[in-house]
């Protein structure tokens, strides 16, 4: 039984598929900093490397500041839902999207940065985050269950 599973696993990771979106995650996951670094450097040459610096440490807290008033905004209304027995879908999809935006604002450099703000654009989070949910094919029911037994 656990060869059988074995041989799964090992066949799924040789299908071409999986190595193609391996390849193109490892390829971004190169071409990201690369451009974050160039970016930095023109910028830098363009209006200075301390102030380049500077705007981009501020762009970053700014940007947890607003990621902590949504997360604490967001957690409010789940907790309203979960009491009232109500499926916060939206409210899975809003906190992932906040906390995906925290960790891109972390990430030191402007492109980060820039999609880190976007996903606090609600309708852009929200397609992006029905659309995941559609891929992924992801149920948040036992999420749900979890949160109202632990009475949340």
């Amino acid at each position: 039984m656990a060869g059988m599973q074995t041989a799964k696993i090992l066949l799924r990771l040789l299908d071409r598929t999986f190595i193609t979106k391996a390849l193109i995650l490892a390829l971004l996951y190169s071409l990201v900093p690369l451009a974050e670094i160039f970016l930095l450097i023109y910028l830098g040459n363009v209006i200075g490397y301390y102030f380049t610096l500077a705007l981009a440490a501020f762009a970053g807290l700014v940007g947890m500041l607003l990621a902590m008033r949504q997360l604490q905004m967001n957690l409010r209304e789940l907790k309203k839902k979960i009491r009232r027995g109500s499926f916060p879908t939206q409210e899975f999809i809003n906190l992932a999207g906040i906390l995906a935006a925290s960790i891109l604002l972390l990430t030191p450099g402007f492109i980060t940065d820039t999609f880190g703000f976007l996903l606090f654009v609600p309708a852009l989070r929200n397609r992006l985050g029905n659309w995941i949910l559609r891929k992924t094919r992801t149920n948040l029911k036992e999420l749900y269950e979890y949160l109202k037994l632990e009475d949340y």
